[in-house]
């Protein structure tokens, strides 16, 4: 593991829901010696990403927030994606959350959310919440269009959890599983978040047809059973916004 990987190991642990650490905690759960483990957190320290809360006891500091401003701002994917992500989630004519995702480090992240009113229900993909490749509509679009070496670097990272997905017990099974989701421009799952809500996404790529992230809806499920006019509407528009936000990025 590199020294980045490392720092925002340690960074990752204060996203856990648990309020502070000590040094001699991050040391354990990384698996590192004292002495790396203080440089780390002194280092983040300096860096106003994390405060000293009182003596030997640390939690998040205000820099997080700067940084979450900064990516707000001039993350080209999140200002390309922005009146599309709107407009996609006002052509719902029943409540609806628009997502837009990008593939961090193998996992997928919810950069960006829309809600034209408040919905009947709630959602656990949040901003700034990392998921597995293999749950939900909004990680598997993405997962489906990896190019050949990142698809198989995630399978040898956790081929326990592809199988246990339902997306194949072995390398040959998982590029079959792959090869099929790959066939639909634009994806929904149901359930496989939050009980009762369907997610549908499509995929938004950047130069040379790289996969990106993802955008789409997502929407109760029972508001779109037996209508299939709906449904089919969602598609599209889903379709359309995937394809208009890779236009405005391949067009920088």
């Amino acid at each position: 593991m590199s020294t980045a990987d490392r720092v925002l190991s340690v960074l990752g642990l204060f996203t856990i829901e648990r309020p502070e650490w000590t040094v001699d905690a991050v040391m354990v759960e990384l698996g590192l010696s004292g002495s790396t483990a203080y440089q780390y957190v002194r280092s983040l320290v300096e860096a106003g990403l994390l405060v000293s809360e009182k003596a030997g006891r640390y939690m998040l500091g205000p820099g997080i927030i700067e940084l979450d401003r900064v990516a707000r701002r001039f993350d080209p994917l999140a200002n390309a994606a922005r009146d599309v992500l709107r407009t996609l989630t006002e052509s719902v004519d029943t409540g609806a959350i628009g997502l837009l995702c990008r593939i961090y480090r193998l996992k997928v992240m919810c950069i960006d959310q829309y809600v034209v009113r408040p919905p009947s229900f709630a959602i656990s993909y949040e901003r700034g919440r990392p998921m597995p490749l293999t749950r939900g509509s909004a990680s598997k679009i993405i997962l489906a269009n990896l190019t050949s070496r990142p698809l198989r670097r995630f399978y040898d990272s956790d081929p326990q959890g592809v199988e246990e997905a339902g997306l194949g017990s072995d390398w040959d099974g998982f590029k079959r599983s792959v090869r099929q989701l790959r066939r639909q421009t634009v994806l929904a799952t149901t359930g496989e978040l939050d009980p009762g809500l369907m997610g549908i996404s499509a995929p938004i790529f950047g130069a040379d047809e790289i996969v990106l992230g993802s955008i789409g809806l997502v929407v109760a499920a029972g508001a779109f059973a037996d209508q299939r006019d709906r449904y089919e509407a969602a598609f599209a528009s889903v379709d359309a916004a995937g394809r208009r936000v890779s236009e405005k990025l391949q067009a920088r």
